[in-house]
């Protein structure tokens, strides 16, 4: 595999062939923004709120919520942690595999010190 990094004092390296039916340059950067830009959260939040109602749902629901005050930060994490284990990776864990998985979660949150920075952020 070639790369297109120009090395120094050099042109970059001619792709090989399979290299170029794969699709890069500026229309494969182009279409990978629009792919990026479809799930943007400002349009899913627009999208759910066009009809006047807050049709929320998962972690955009808390983070309307904490926003809005209705929660807290401890409240919230455990939202977030109770969509985790109902959401579709978690389903299709067993209830052992799940419960490991929830005690996973709590044991990363209380013993990484960025994660609780994170925390202690949501509740400013």
């Amino acid at each position: 595999m070639t790369s297109p990094i120009k090395p120094p004092g050099g042109a970059p390296p001619p792709l090989a062939p399979n290299e170029a039916a794969q699709g890069s340059g500026p229309k494969a950067a182009e279409g990978f923004r629009e792919a990026l830009d479809v799930g943007a959260p400002s349009e899913v939040s627009e999208a759910s709120n066009a009809s006047g109602t807050e049709a929320l749902s998962g972690v955009d629901s808390v983070v309307a919520d904490l926003r809005a005050g209705r929660i807290d930060a401890t409240e919230a994490v455990e939202r977030i942690i109770a969509e985790t284990l109902q959401g579709p990776m978690a389903s299709m864990l067993d209830a052992a595999g799940r419960s490991e998985l929830e005690a996973h979660l709590r044991a990363t949150l209380e013993d990484d010190p960025n994660l609780q920075a994170l925390v202690r952020d949501l509740e400013r």
